[in-house]
């Protein structure tokens, strides 16, 4: 069996006959807990979840103790539900890799087995020993990778969770809201639940989403480097004070802000030679990230190839300064976007 999307175990799961083994991974964290959540459901009713519902941390389970969890017969009918989470596979010993083996390929026919890799990154490219086991689960059950969902996808999602709350959204407010909060489905449910709550039923606009909405160090940085591009040094140093209020990692806010001028410099040289902004996707990986390149579009507009090039060159300085220079990283910081600001001033 190859390894199923989401809605491909939407739609397996429907089925009247569970599979014995499932192997949930992916980038996408909510949605791996929401179907291992669904999945033991299904198989152990709530009362009887004391006698026939096992949950195992994977780091430093012996798995002799999970065999024999596996072998025991579940109480009052049903089935024998196993979640072991985060079971580092890729750096089980030759023993216990042969002993996970030799589990998966003979489950009781009523006992049902959750790998659920959460925090563990899962890579067929990546890690031959990934690769290897991911081709043996599927021999025996059910392997899903969770993707993250695709811009459309969780505009659809906004639109339907706050209609379900008693308000509505339209498109472009939608997208605001995740490019503002981000496109971690936990966070976006979450913030979306307060932006409902303030609005208290109607239509939301832009002005409840940014009253309410927590922005991403990511969405703060966007704003940081339009205020820099406008030359808005106002703007640009009060973004700067929220973020050290927030205690965001210098490192993180340098990071965000070179990715961000990265962007607008691929623009830039994009437009220059003829293409549209759109281009860039096509040479750089931008999937299910092209909102970055509407907003470098707008940010790179006043800005010469020349200009940004200079910045980037400030930028690459002032990352080495935050990393190596024990010097204080507040200051380095304050410092590039003054340098920043003063850069757009020269054509």
């Amino acid at each position: 069996m190859p390894v199923l999307t989401e809605n491909e175990l939407k739609k397996r799961l429907k089925s009247d006959e569970p599979d014995r083994l499932y192997l949930i991974y992916g980038e996408e964290n909510y949605l791996k807990s929401h179907y291992v959540e669904r999945i033991a459901k299904n198989a152990v009713k709530k009362e009887f979840e004391a006698f026939n519902l096992h949950k195992l941390e994977g780091k430093g389970l012996d798995l002799y103790t999970l065999s024999d969890i596996i072998e025991a017969y579940p109480m009052m009918g049903g089935f024998n539900c196993v979640i072991v989470h985060d079971l580092p596979i890729d750096a089980l010993s030759k023993d216990d890799t042969e002993r996970l083996s030799e589990i998966i390929s003979d489950l009781p026919e009523t006992t049902i087995l959750i790998l659920w890799m959460d925090h563990i990154e899962v890579s067929a490219k990546k890690s031959a020993r990934w690769r290897s086991f991911i081709k043996e689960a599927a021999k025996y059950g059910c392997v899903a990778e969770m993707k993250k969902r695709s811009r459309g996808e969780l505009i659809k999602l906004v639109r339907s969770g706050a209609a379900k709350r008693g308000c509505a959204i339209l498109p472009d407010k939608a997208d605001r809201l995740i490019s503002i909060v981000g496109d971690d489905l936990t966070n976006l449910l979450n913030e979306l639940e307060k932006v409902c709550a303030f609005t208290g039923g109607g239509e939301i606009g832009n002005s409840d989403i940014d009253a309410v909405a927590v922005k991403t160090v990511d969405a703060a940085v966007f704003d940081l480097a339009k205020a820099i591009a406008a030359g808005d040094a106002s703007r640009a140093f009060g973004i700067l004070s929220d973020l050290f209020i927030q205690k965001t990692e210098p490192v993180m806010i340098m990071g965000a802000l070179i990715s961000s001028y990265v962007d607008m410099y691929r623009i830039k040289i994009c437009r220059q030679s003829g293409g549209r902004a759109e281009d860039v996707s096509s040479v750089f990986n931008y999937k299910n990230k092209e909102f970055r390149l509407r907003i470098a579009a707008s940010q790179s507009a006043p800005l010469s190839a020349g200009q940004l090039r200079d910045c980037l060159d400030e930028l690459y300085s002032a990352d080495r300064l935050l990393k190596g220079s024990g010097l204080d990283e507040k200051i380095i910081l304050e410092k590039c976007v003054a340098r920043l600001i003063a850069k757009r001033a020269v054509s």
